[in-house]
């Protein structure tokens, strides 16, 4: 690889950063109305999507520490937001579920970020949004491999 080839892939890395910094921000402004933050809101969008599930799976899908999801799923069971529920899968874990105002909070969400995507890429080229997560997917199935071991440990648990 280049001396060019790695300072473009360094340029990359940077405009990540600084897109996600970008996102959250806005994303942290949206939400703070509802008492929530980007991340609170990462861990809604989690159950949405996947329905009840644990925080050791959470958090592998996440990249996260289990204790750092179970602090926000505390955070999001004190304003009511998601419950924990059985697990019939695994009798010491419990699996965490939204309420039904914690669906409305989500969907509320997502008309309001729909709203905001329309208009920051309201006159995106066609085929530019496709080709842009073709890049990232890319970039991350090439780092995904170079995680440490201890990366995997803190994940590697689920029920």
């Amino acid at each position: 690889m280049s001396d060019s080839d790695v300072s473009e892939l360094r340029n990359l890395i940077g405009e990540v950063r600084r897109t996600f910094r970008l996102l959250a921000g806005l994303s942290d402004n949206m939400l703070e109305k509802r008492g929530l933050t980007a991340t609170l809101r990462a861990i809604l969008e989690f159950v949405a999507e996947n329905g009840p599930s644990p925080v050791p799976r959470m958090a592998k899908a996440k990249s996260m520490k289990r204790q750092s999801v179970q602090s926000l799923v505390d955070r999001l069971q004190k304003l009511g937001l998601v419950e924990t529920v059985p697990n019939p899968q695994h009798l010491r874990s419990v699996l965490v579920a939204l309420t039904d105002k914690g669906e409305a909070a989500f969907q509320a969400i997502l008309i309001e970020e729909k709203n905001l995507l329309t208009q920051i890429a309201g006159d995106w080229p066609k085929g530019g949004v496709r080709q842009a997560c073709a890049t990232l997917a890319d970039f991350q199935r090439r780092l995904t491999p170079l995680r440490s071991m201890k990366d995997v440990r803190d994940t590697e648990f689920e029920h």
